[in-house]
C-alpha cells in the first residue's frame, strides 16, 4: 500500500488500530496498573511507565529525525518514521523535542551509539494514551508518531541503532569532513 505521507512513494506497512490489550499490556509494566489507568485517563492523557521491564527506549532528537527525513512536518515525519521502523512504535515528544523508539528491554544495557541515549531499568517514560495518534492543535502533549498497536510490537534495536549512526553521520560536521 502506497502512503502518500512516507517520502517518495514508499511503501508503508499496513497495521491495525491501536486496542485496550495494547493499554493493558503497557499498564502490566507498572507495579499498579490502576495508577496508569488513572493517569491515561487524567488531562495530561500521560503515563509515567517505568522502563526495562517490557520495553527500553532510544531517545531520538528532534533535529536528527528531521535532518534525515528532510521534513518536520508531524504526519510528514510519522509517515517516515513508521517506514524507517517498519511500523513499530515511535513517541514523539514535541515539548522536549525528541523521539522515542520503543525497543526490546535490555537493549539499554549494550547500548553504545553517542548520538542518541537508550534509556532502561530505573528510568520512566511520558506514554500517552494509545488514541493519542497525532499532535493536537496549540498543544505540546506527547502522541504516538508511529501508534503501538499491539503487545510486544516493537521497535529491532538494530534498525533503530542502524538509523541513529546514519543520523549522527549526516548531521555531523566531522563525518561530512572524513568523506
Amino acid at each position: 500500500m502506497t502512503n502518500s505521507t512516507a517520502p517518495n512513494g514508499a511503501l508503508t506497512p499496513s497495521s491495525p488500530p491501536p486496542s485496550g490489550g495494547v493499554e493493558a499490556w503497557i499498564a502490566s509494566a507498572h507495579s499498579s496498573p490502576e495508577a496508569v489507568y488513572q493517569e491515561l485517563d487524567s488531562e495530561s492523557r500521560l503515563a509515567l511507565i517505568p522502563l526495562g521491564k517490557l520495553f527500553d527506549a532510544v531517545r531520538l532528537p528532534e533535529h536528527l529525525v528531521h535532518g534525515v527525513a528532510e521534513v518536520s512536518d508531524p504526519s510528514m515525519v510519522s509517515g517516515w518514521l513508521g517506514w524507517i521502523f517498519n511500523g513499530r512504535p515511535v513517541i514523539h515528544d514535541p515539548a522536549g523535542r525528541r523521539y522515542y523508539a520503543l525497543v526490546p528491554p535490555g537493549t539499554a544495557r549494550l547500548w553504545r551509539a553517542p548520538a542518541a541515549a537508550c534509556l532502561g531499568e530505573g528510568t520512566y517514560l511520558g506514554v500517552p494514551r494509545t488514541d493519542l495518534t497525532e499532535p493536537k492543535e496549540h498543544s505540546s502533549g506527547s502522541y504516538w508518531a508511529v501508534p503501538v498497536t499491539r503487545p510486544g510490537w516493537l521497535c529491532r534495536a538494530s534498525d533503530v541503532l542502524t538509523f541513529v549512526l546514519v543520523a549522527g553521520c549526516l548531521t555531523d560536521a566531522d563525518c561530512e569532513a572524513e568523506s
